[in-house]
């Protein structure tokens, strides 16, 4: 099991612990299986992440990255650097956000280069 990016949550994965909102109710039990409609709602709450049966997060992360171009992957982790120039990239909340920052700017980008300057 391991706690992944709603992103990266596929329907049909099954939660192997509740999901709470920001006040700590319960809004789906763990056990269950994740819809589109659920995975929906739990975007309109404001969930993140959720803790997911037989899933680890670097598993998920090599997966994000196998799937896209590598020269599209290049050029997004170039305007990514240039994001976070002056952040520390040695931290690992840091090294998240990058990777994330990363991963989004591949995805919405047909250059991925995003709107980084």
């Amino acid at each position: 099991m391991g706690v992944i990016n709603i992103d990266d949550i596929q329907p049909g994965m099954v939660l192997a612990a509740p999901v709470t909102d920001r006040r700590g109710r319960v809004l789906l039990g763990a056990g269950c299986e994740i819809t589109e409609k659920q995975l929906r709602i739990l975007r309109m709450w404001g969930v993140i992440e959720a803790d997911i049966q037989g899933v680890e997060r670097a598993e998920v992360a090599a997966k994000a990255v196998t799937d896209l171009d590598p020269a599209l992957l290049e050029r997004a982790e170039t305007g990514a650097r240039r994001l976070f120039a002056h952040m520390d990239l040695s931290h690992p909340a840091v090294q998240e956000l990058f990777r994330l920052c990363t991963l989004r700017l591949a995805r919405r980008s047909p250059t991925g280069g995003g709107h980084a300057s």
